[in-house]
């Protein structure tokens, strides 16, 4: 009998431990580094295609650091937006990011825009890009996310925006084979690390 995705046998739980262990692993100095690499790489891409406007996640813990791409955006005059989750609803709201000092801690401890600080984006903005964080993706698109949703639901919301492109940001060490997709989860359209853009 074949499994439905959403029946598929497969411990999220456990991947997410084992992935999370082995970005935790790489040293400090290196994941700089490789950060530094894997921004370049995305913002070649964006100025091959012209994308001046893009959603981008702020950097937790062991995550690739964004903070390179953020302020190439600033230097260069593209808009960055960045979310700030609603635990009641796991929804997320978008404002434009201009400065460093304008985050203040969130929900989950992640740093975010402070709402006296930041300007909320419209209610019909679009980006051109979204920069999606991950514990794992593969090469079709999958995206092993952290378990909340908050992208998924985002997306749900843009369905019908099919110019609007996704982009998963990692290390080349969170590429694996395959990551079983249901229903509700969102397709990559393209993976960037500090080895590839895909």
């Amino acid at each position: 009998m074949n499994e439905q995705p959403n029946e598929v046998n497969f411990d999220k739980t456990a991947l997410r431990k084992a992935m999370t262990r082995l970005r935790d692993g790489i040293d400090e100095e290196e994941r700089a580094l490789r950060s530094a690499a894997a921004c370049r790489n995305l913002s070649e891409w964006m100025k091959q295609h012209q994308v001046n406007s893009f959603m981008c996640y702020i950097p937790f813990r062991s995550e690739l650091d964004t903070r390179y791409l953020i302020e190439w955006a600033w230097e260069t005059g593209a808009e960055v937006s960045v979310p700030r989750c609603n635990p009641v609803d796991r929804s997320m709201t978008l404002y434009k990011l201009e400065s460093w000092a304008k985050l203040s801690a969130g929900a989950y401890g992640i740093m975010e825009p402070d709402p006296s600080k930041c300007q909320p984006m419209p209610d019909l903005y679009v980006p051109q890009l979204v920069v999606t964080p991950g514990l794992a993706f593969d090469l079709r698109g999958g995206r092993l996310g952290y378990g909340g949703g908050y992208y998924d639901r985002y997306a749900e919301g843009l369905r019908e925006k099919r110019s609007v492109k996704w982009l998963g940001l990692a290390f080349e060490d969170q590429l694996v084979d395959e990551i079983p997709m249901q229903v509700h989860d969102k397709r990559m359209d393209g993976i960037v690390t500090e080895m590839i853009v895909k």
